[in-house]
């Protein structure tokens, strides 16, 4: 191609949708910032919406021209607005599977540090934690000192991993009588296992900060006499005995290879014969060309989370697994969101 040849219409849009994607997410953000989809789902107009909004008639209209190009609602001849399905089902607040939660995360952590991602890569450090008070060397330690952005944290993930049904449809956790979940956060998990498979009990472990928000939701979901909440270090620290199933979802992808390779190792040291360990992790393809999320999730834990880590290819874990003792390793894919279980024995 000459300089003097035109762009085809399909290279400038794909080019348009690369420097210009970061709209989508801002729109989405002041939406549910403001809570939009809640309002509208009572009924509205664009003067009743601005209205009820606090907000000018003008700005109204240029939301909702973004909102109407993500299709997340529609306007009818008459004015009226109205929520797509997609929007009643997962960006109402008052939703069993609203994902507003995330969307802060994603917006107040994630995408304010990676903008940041340049100076990352050229200092060699995760140089979107500036934007956090503090002098701890990754996010999650700067989070312990700052309540609220904690809980903004735990309440995203928490959502996020709600909407991940994949996990739970693994059929090897039927075989486990005590699993420990190892960075288990606020439960969200350990809760979703346990009413999924009646007999089991879990130990989760995770940071002192984490562990009171945990203890909190098991006992609001009335688990407390089948979860047991521990706070320990799982890299310094024993772990709690008497398990005969390791698990760790959304955890691996944060660290290097060599911190892996050691919980992989200290995983197969710690279970007794026939016990089971079960990864749940973002995944890359195998050609590392992505998907989406997999490059998002990279991007965010080397400018930010931990200055290391990525969504490694599924080959890796199970390398890694091999070279710890683990002779048998099972793969259930879902690569449709950038994901991969594994149980390995």
């Amino acid at each position: 191609m000459t300089a003097t040849d035109e762009l085809a219409w399909d290279e400038w849009q794909a080019l348009c949708e690369m420097m210009n994607g970061y709209i989508k997410t801002q729109v989405l953000s002041t939406a549910c910032d403001l809570g939009v989809f809640d309002v509208i789902e009572r009924g509205a107009t664009i003067e009743s919406l601005a209205k009820r909004l606090e907000i000018d008639e003008h700005g109204c209209r240029v939301l909702l021209l973004g909102l109407k190009q993500l299709k997340l609602v529609s306007v009818s001849e008459t004015g009226a607005i109205t929520n797509a399905p997609l929007t009643r089902r997962c960006l109402l607040r008052t939703a069993e599977q609203s994902m507003v939660p995330f969307v802060h995360l994603n917006d107040k952590i994630q995408h304010r540090a990676c903008l940041h991602f340049t100076r990352a890569l050229r200092e060699g450090r995760n140089a979107g934690l500036d934007e956090f008070p503090g002098d701890a060397p990754t996010l999650y330690g700067r989070m312990a000192t700052d309540p609220a952005l904690e809980r903004l944290f735990h309440e995203g993930m928490g959502a996020y991993t709600r909407l991940s049904p994949r996990m739970m449809k693994v059929s090897e956790f039927g075989d486990v009588s005590m699993l420990l979940d190892l960075g288990g956060g606020d439960g969200t998990n350990a809760i979703r296992l346990c009413e999924r498979y009646p007999s089991l009990m879990v130990t989760l472990v995770d940071l002192p900060s984490v562990i009171e928000k945990a203890r909190a939701n098991i006992e609001a979901n009335g688990l407390s006499d089948r979860v047991t909440c521990v706070a320990v270090d799982m890299f310094s620290d024993p772990w709690p005995g008497g398990c005969d199933g390791v698990i760790f979802s959304h955890v691996l992808e944060i660290f290097s290879p060599e911190k892996i390779q050691f919980l992989y190792k200290k995983a197969r040291d710690y279970l007794e014969r026939d016990g089971q360990l079960f990864v749940w992790s973002l995944m890359c393809d195998d050609d590392e060309a992505g998907g989406l999320q997999s490059v998002k999730s990279s991007l965010y834990f080397v400018t930010v989370a931990s200055g290391e880590g990525m969504a490694y290819p599924v080959r890796d874990h199970i390398r890694w697994l091999n070279e710890a003792g683990f002779n048998t390793v099972n793969k259930y894919d879902a690569r449709a969101i950038d994901h991969c279980a594994l149980v390995a024995r």
